[in-house]
């Protein structure tokens, strides 16, 4: 009956243990990958845009040089357009010159007519052919004054018509004048609109290029937005696949402590009925001779030595084979660059405990899959002492979460994570907190 009892409650205690481990809360897997995903389609998304707002932006830059160089040319137009106000406004004052001296030349010649008419009428003469004739006083004096009078008829017209050339030059010169200021400002009224119109295009463009790089700031920021929900959604899903690991570690753990504590269980109470049966065969030959008697005690006593169950040994197992250190640390040298990957135990991924029992395996020495039993294949001993072909654990002992292998002068090859590779690290940059040797 008491066998039953311990049975049952060694039972119960193995699945009050087992039931006791928990997988990590949090958002799930496939929702993280979701997210992912999703982001990973927004920063697509943003990229295409941010992509086509570059080719505006280089467009209207390209507009922006082109108007830049119209307006250069029209700026070279408006100074060649002020060198020729220039040179013109020479010719005015040259003109107004001209003008000022036929002006005086007019004005001597207006005088001198005047001059002319008031001797004739102070002289009362008669300036006609006829009267001329008349008041000869022979023939040839007729002839002299005829010529007279025609010499001073002639001087009169011709007078008169340079008189009228030099207005009608005054005239031309005032119009010409006036045509090449009207075209200077003719072409600098049309100068004026064009640079205008360049203006108020080159200002649009700019106007329009600032709101593309306004939009394109917009669009980087969503997208860097994007990128740290991936990122954040990536590190959650990295940690619950390391918390994922552990756990599984550690249920592995308490299942093999459970397994152990029922065995030891089962073990104590077989050898409990197994004492308890020699007890009764002991009282039944009581009245027997001395020598049955020391006969039947010695046979008892034997058969406890060598009967019933197997009593559990506390002490660590030593792993089976022995450890050739250099051969080790060879076999674990040619796996570094493999992923990691969580619950690996072959070159095509390793998680930590993976790596160590496939490392060892190779060499003949067989270790339990993880962590927290392979603490158990050996002495501990201090980190400071370890040597090559040691183990290095991390965590208390008994949940410990990680492992690696010794390499000596405190250096270790470990697979670390989720994202990394097999590869070196030492005590210095990762310290374990403690160590063992398993021979």
């Amino acid at each position: 009956m008491n066998v039953k009892k311990k049975l049952l409650t060694a039972l119960l205690v193995s699945a009050i243990t087992l039931s006791s481990v928990a997988l990590p809360t949090g958002v799930a897997a496939d929702e993280l990958e979701d997210v992912i995903n999703q982001q990973e389609q927004v920063i697509k998304d943003q990229q295409d845009k941010i992509d086509a707002l570059k080719d505006q932006k280089a467009s209207t830059e390209t507009q922006i040089s082109a108007l830049e160089a119209q307006i250069a040319e029209v700026q070279a137009q408006a100074d060649e357009l002020m060198k020729k106000q220039a040179e013109l406004q020479s010719e005015v004052d040259d003109l107004n010159q001209q003008i000022a001296d036929l002006t005086a030349r007019i004005e001597k010649r207006n005088e001198a007519l005047k001059e002319q008419a008031r001797n004739v009428q102070l002289n009362s003469k008669d300036t006609s052919i006829v009267s001329a004739i008349l008041n000869a006083k022979s023939f040839s004096d007729a002839i002299s004054r005829v010529q007279s009078v025609n010499t001073m008829v002639k001087a009169n017209s011709e007078m008169m018509q340079q008189q009228e050339e030099d207005k009608q030059a005054v005239e031309d010169k005032q119009v010409e004048t006036q045509a090449k200021l009207d075209e200077i400002t003719e072409a600098q009224s049309a100068l004026e609109v064009k640079a205008g119109d360049l203006n108020d295009k080159q200002l649009d463009l700019n106007i329009l290029k600032a709101d593309l790089e306004s939009q394109q700031a917009t669009e980087e920021g969503k997208k860097q937005e994007a990128e740290q929900k991936k990122a954040d959604a990536e590190a959650e899903k990295a940690a619950q696949e390391e918390a994922a690991r552990l756990a599984e570690e550690r249920r592995q753990a308490e299942e093999a402590a459970a397994a152990q504590a029922a065995a030891e269980a089962a073990a104590q109470a077989q050898e409990e009925a197994n004492n308890s049966s020699a007890s009764t065969g002991s009282s039944n030959n009581g009245g027997s001779n001395n020598n049955s008697s020391n006969n039947g005690n010695s046979n008892n006593n034997t058969g406890n030595n060598n009967g019933g169950g197997t009593t559990v040994d506390p002490t660590p197992s030593i792993p089976s084979g022995s450890v050739n250190a250099s051969a080790i640390i060879a076999t674990a040298e040619r796996y570094l660059g493999v992923p990691y990957l969580w619950g690996g135990t072959t070159p095509s991924g390793f998680d930590c405990s993976g790596l160590v029992q496939y490392v060892y395996a190779q060499n003949g020495i067989s270790l339990p899959r993880v962590t927290t039993s392979q603490e158990y294949a050996g002495t501990v001993i201090p980190v400071s002492q370890a040597k090559a072909g040691d183990l290095y654990f991390f965590g208390s002992r008994g949940s410990t979460h990680h492992v690696a292998i010794a390499t000596g002068g405190g250096n270790y090859i470990h697979a670390p994570q989720t994202g990394d590779v097999v590869k070196y690290s030492t005590v210095s940059w990762y310290t374990p907190s403690f160590a063992v040797r398993l021979n």
